[in-house]
């Protein structure tokens, strides 16, 4: 016989803790859900760069997160996040046509993401086993428990893979000064925190004002507006009062040079040449049209090898098999020291003679010759062959005073992973993608100006610029550049908005380093950020100019500088732990459904 149980029947106390039962979705709500999410988000960044957008973006994602057990929000949610990843990241496709692969399976890769925060909040939110609403974890306030997961899935994508800094949440608002100055506290996890925390506030004023409903005994709406509400005041009140710290200027002229010369991954000597010509040209007009003197003029990342790269020799010197000519005596050690030597001296014979002409094209007084700072193909010959997408500096005596490897290769398009172990792997890669890594920072101490080189995407990949900054910090002697100086060739996008991501990334490493970035690129983006992440000034897409950079010296050192990201690391890790447990959770689910399975099987 059944029993009718009416509401009086049931204590109090059970009423009180008890939360609503989710809803159940219906799969068009869902799809309708996640394309909002994935739209919004989109519209936030480049290439219309709605910013203030980034603060609702997530209200679909929160909004599937409380869906009932059982809806199928999986497939929809990852098919617009995957949507969102092709469209925002289309531009890779161009670099080359094997490069169509890497899109679809980078964007496969970071689709996943939005699914996770979902899959770790719905998890966070359950009752506990015994039904229990009011356990410890169910009255933190859930801004902070999804702030917590998304900057922790952030960290782990900057470090998986090689890691990817590029559309994290903060870099929205990077034409939103006041906004970012937090970037200085812990990057741009910092100002995706304060994004997520204004989300969910934004989600639970919604569900209380907009759409009144009955709220679960931990969502606490209050608590979640009062969270998010003072920290973006105290963001506010921070940036105004550090965006405009006196700085003093370094009386220093940089000339950026920004082109737009195609290149190609199968790129014979007589093109590098032409490029070394045409950038050659742009470096001495530069210095003619100057207003001021010009100490140094930066290239673009390989524009200066010209088919010549810098070349060196280490001490265990030994002849690679493939100079030896089977036909003729064995090329001894002593011979290739010479040979590079001689290489050495035609390298810098072609520098300088681009310097004086430089300084004879000037038309206003100076008292040295323009340094060149240029991106370049850099060789060690030692105990093996070594060959290193770099950066040289040649000083104005025009003598090779520092050369920089760059640190973090571009995965797919400068290594890619097991090329050397499985040959038909490298049967079917175009020549140049087996590129060794650097592993130090440099600092290129300029007379007046100390410069730190970063190449290519070494901006975009965020850790990597700060790192350098806090081993710098860290040194025996310690001594921090005035300027961040980075050289890339982003022509292989097409002017697309990867080249503007690319900024947008740089913009929060000039706060997060308390440094100008001074970028000069083919293909842009070429552009002087000031230290406080402004833009002083671009070339636009598609144009071909010089920018006259005169940082201001910073003398702060930011505490992401000194401390790191260990901050974002600790809520990686929590994450990467709740990930864990319901990894643990689901098998242990699989196995007693195979166990009640066999158990009932006859036999």
């Amino acid at each position: 016989m059944s029993e009718n149980i009416s509401a009086s029947d049931t204590p109090a106390s059970e009423v009180a803790t008890k939360p609503p039962a989710p809803e159940s979705a219906s799969i068009g709500w869902l799809f309708a859900a996640s394309s909002a999410f994935a739209m919004v988000l989109w519209l936030s960044g480049p290439p219309f760069a709605i910013g203030p957008l980034v603060f609702i973006a997530l209200v679909p994602l929160l909004a599937i997160a409380e869906v009932a057990p059982g809806s199928s929000w999986k497939r929809p949610l990852y098919a617009a996040s995957l949507a969102y990843w092709l469209i925002s990241l289309q531009g890779l496709r161009y670099a080359h046509p094997l490069m169509f692969l890497p899109w679809m399976a980078l964007s496969s890769y970071l689709a996943i993401y939005p699914l996770l925060f979902v899959a770790l909040l719905r998890r966070w939110r359950l009752p506990d086993n015994d039904g229990n609403t009011q356990s410890w974890r169910h009255r933190v306030p859930v801004c902070l428990v999804a702030a917590v997961l998304w900057v922790g899935l952030e960290w782990i994508r900057n470090y998986f893979f090689t890691g990817i800094s590029v559309l994290m949440l903060g870099h929205a608002l990077a034409d939103m000064p006041m906004l970012i100055q937090i970037a200085e506290l812990g990057g741009t996890y910092t100002v995706s925190f304060v994004i997520v925390c204004v989300n969910v506030a934004m989600f639970d004023a919604h569900n209380r004002w907009a759409v009144p409903r009955t709220s679960s005994a931990f969502d606490s709406p209050t608590k979640s507006i009062v969270i998010a509400g003072g920290l973006l005041i105290a963001t506010l009140v921070y940036g105004s009062m550090t965006m405009n710290v006196a700085t003093e200027p370094t009386g220093k002229t940089i000339a950026l040079l920004g082109g737009n010369e195609l290149t190609v991954y199968e790129q014979d000597i007589v093109r590098e040449q032409e490029i070394f010509a045409a950038y050659g040209q742009m470096a001495i007009d530069a210095v003619a049209k100057s207003k001021t003197p010009v100490d140094a003029v930066v290239w673009p990342e390989s524009m200066f090898s010209g088919g010549l790269p810098w070349m060196t020799t280490g001490a265990d010197l030994v002849v690679p098999d493939f100079m030896q000519n089977p036909a003729a005596a064995p090329l001894q050690p002593e011979q290739l020291r010479f040979a590079v030597e001689n290489n050495q001296i035609d390298f810098l014979n072609r520098a300088t003679s681009i310097q004086r002409a430089m300084r004879a094209s000037s038309t206003v007084p100076i008292d040295a010759t323009p340094a060149i700072i240029g991106g370049c193909g850099l060789v060690q010959y030692a105990d093996r062959p070594s060959q290193y997408s770099g950066v040289i500096w040649v000083d104005a005596t025009g003598k090779m005073s520092g050369t920089y490897s760059k640190n973090h290769l571009v995965l797919f398009g400068e290594t890619i992973p097991l090329v050397h172990s499985l040959p038909w792997i490298s049967d079917i890669v175009p020549p140049g993608l087996g590129l060794d890594r650097g592993t130090e920072p440099e600092r290129f101490d300029l007379d007046g100006i100390s410069l730190m080189p970063n190449l290519c995407i070494e901006t975009a990949v965020e850790r990597i610029p700060v790192n350098h900054m806090h081993q710098l910090n860290s040194r025996a002697n310690p001594k921090l550049p005035d300027a961040i100086v980075t050289l890339t060739n982003d022509v292989w996008f097409h002017d697309t908005a990867v080249v503007d991501h690319h900024l947008r990334c740089a913009q929060l490493v000039a706060v997060g380093c308390r440094r100008p970035v001074l970028s000069a690129a083919n293909g842009g983006p070429t552009v002087w950020i000031d230290s406080a992440g402004r833009v002083v000034e671009r070339l636009e897409k598609g144009q071909s100019d010089v920018i006259y950079a005169q940082p201001r010296r910073d003398s702060r050192i930011s505490l992401y500088v000194r401390m790191g990201s260990w901050p974002a690391g600790l809520m990686g890790a929590a994450t990467l732990c709740g990930l864990a447990w319901m990894t643990f959770e689901w098998l242990t689910r699989r196995r007693k459904r195979n166990a009640s399975a066999e158990a009932t099987q006859p036999n």
